[in-house]
């Protein structure tokens, strides 16, 4: 069967882990702007070491691999091999069925990366098959794996030398990544149709006829619209943490290289979940006629910007002192007073059910 790619080829994200299943989404036939669904914040349940106070407060949004089920009846196989070359076998028996596979890489070891050679990074890459009907496995020249990185920040398209792929698969870095992080090694995730069982109601939407599968669709994102009335309590925790660091510079004016590494990540998943949420806004305005969601998603990639700014502000500038903490501390109060006031206006640009 030939793929439908759905904006596969300009699908890219701030974050890896959107990019792969967003890309994976796209071979499968799915508009991947559904990934853009939530967005807000929580207090972490988890017990987790923080040096700054915005690692005690969560990103609200659901995995990718909820999303894409609930939406799309998507299923993911998470698989653990024993090794790298159980792996390989794996990933080629997968190609050879049309099915795409992600896996997670040290970017010290992928030869397409900045870090390469450099720094190790935990990250994920789509291996595709190559044929465009989706069969035929994945082999280039010489047994070489065809590589889709649509992460912003090391865009990708080509072939990769299988033994380079074992390497990175099996890094012992895979195994010390962030905080509260699993081992990464010799992983792989698919993402396929899950199976329908009669009365299944993903079976029933296949049977839908075009305008009831639209108005079906309609009501999703309405539905999903409507959920950010809770937003605004959120907001409350990220300001919280933007006081807390003001009230006492100094005690965070230093930073372990974990910790810097944990805060910058705060920063860039906002960032990349706030670039998701305008092209969710973009197909939402779309299919459910309401132009103004044009602006609310202008509205979200100009936040994205904003904290892509603050994030590198923190990386380049919080060691000069308490003075750049207090400046951290007001961009974080600014942008949370922004997203306070996009909200209201999505808010009052859907209609009420």
């Amino acid at each position: 069967m030939e793929r439908q790619d759905v904006s596969g080829k300009e699908f890219l994200a701030l974050d890896c882990i959107s990019a792969t299943f967003g890309v994976t989404a796209a071979w499968l036939g799915h508009d991947p702007s559904v990934m853009g669904e939530h967005w807000g914040y929580h207090r972490r349940l988890d017990a987790v070491e923080s040096e700054w106070p915005v690692e005690r407060i969560g990103i609200h949004r659901r995995t990718p691999e909820e999303i894409l089920s609930e939406w799309y009846g998507l299923t993911t196989d998470h698989v653990r091999h024993p090794d790298s070359r159980r792996a390989e076998e794996y990933i080629r028996d997968q190609l050879s069925v049309g099915n795409p596979v992600i896996a997670w890489v040290d970017t010290f070891h992928v030869p397409h990366s900045s870090f390469h050679g450099q720094q190790h990074h935990s990250h994920r890459v789509v291996i595709r098959p190559v044929g465009g009907d989706g069969k035929g496995g994945g082999d280039g020249k010489d047994g070489a794996l065809r590589i889709v990185d649509r992460y912003q920040g090391s865009l990708f398209d080509g072939f990769m030398d299988s033994a380079a792929l074992r390497t990175a698969m099996s890094s012992d870095a895979l195994g010390e990544a962030r905080r509260g992080d699993p081992d990464w090694r010799n992983l792989t995730a698919v993402v396929k149709p899950g199976p329908l069982a009669p009365g299944d109601p993903q079976e029933a939407a296949r049977k839908e006829t075009e305008e009831t599968h639209e108005e079906g669709r309609r009501d999703r994102f309405l539905t999903a619209l409507a959920g950010t009335a809770d937003f605004a309590a959120g907001t409350d925790l990220a300001t919280a943490c933007a006081d807390e660091l003001r009230a006492d510079p100094e005690a965070f004016a230093s930073l372990s290289p974990v910790g810097t590494i944990e805060v910058s990540a705060w920063f860039g998943e906002l960032a990349s979940q706030r670039a998701l949420n305008a092209r969710f806004l973009r197909a939402a305005a779309e299919t459910c006629a309401l132009p103004p969601l044009l602006d609310r998603a202008a509205d979200a990639e100009a936040l994205s910007r904003r904290w892509e700014m603050t994030r590198n502000y923190f990386f380049l500038r919080f060691r000069k002192g308490p003075e750049a903490v207090r400046r951290i501390a007001d961009l974080i109060t600014e942008t949370v007073t922004l997203e306070s006031e996009w909200n209201a206006k999505v808010r009052d640009d859907v209609p009420t059910r």
